[in-house]
């Protein structure tokens, strides 16, 4: 059974858009757009998010993205969180709490802890 990365469109604001995949993902991995147009997982804190994978793609294959403003998705996220926190992209390609003013992509809608990434509600800004 697949994992249910799209939990609410808000009404469609959201689209599915189809990229290829730079490097493997997993779903529920906030992306970003490299150079040459494909998506990956980000690697820089702060980075800013193109959307979240709705499924698993390996490296040249198509990526389904979910983008957009007010959508609800379980992204994969690490380090401490607590409901309602700002989060953004972290260097390990997961998001984490935002502490950098500016850097935010979503708001924490589960709390989260440890260091291993797990699929937690955010809805992305």
């Amino acid at each position: 059974m697949a994992t249910e990365i799209l939990i609410n469109d808000g009404g469609a604001p959201g689209r599915i858009l189809p990229f290829i995949a730079g490097s493997t993902i997993a779903a529920g991995d906030p992306l970003q757009v490299k150079t040459d147009g494909e998506v990956e997982p980000g690697t820089a804190s702060g980075a800013r998010v193109l959307g979240v994978a709705l499924t698993a793609a390996s490296s040249g294959n198509m990526a389904n993205v979910i983008s957009g403003r007010g959508i609800i998705l379980k992204t994969n996220c690490s380090g401490t969180i607590a409901l309602g926190d700002d989060v953004q992209m972290s260097v390990y390609g997961w998001l984490e709490d935002s502490k950098a003013v500016g850097n935010s992509v979503g708001v924490a809608l589960e709390a989260q802890t440890g260091t291993t990434p797990s699929l937690k509600k955010v809805l992305l800004l």
